[in-house]
């Protein structure tokens, strides 16, 4: 008798999030509470999530140069 998956979601190996099509890489970064506190607030006026923030900062420094 051939049974379905019987799990789904996070609670078993393979599941959770599908895969995205783009390949991502995690990093992260130091701050001290001072600088952390100005980015966050920088961030959140523009809308952004603090990863996507120093990302456009970091691309616009390069493209500056």
């Amino acid at each position: 008798m051939a049974e379905g998956k019987k799990y789904s979601g996070y609670g078993y190996h393979g599941g959770g999030r599908p895969k995205s099509e783009v390949p991502i890489k995690k990093f992260s970064v130091s701050a001290n509470l001072c600088d952390y506190e100005l980015i966050k607030a920088e961030a959140e006026k523009q809308g952004l999530s603090i990863s996507r923030y120093l990302i456009l900062a970091g691309l616009e420094k390069i493209k500056n140069n």
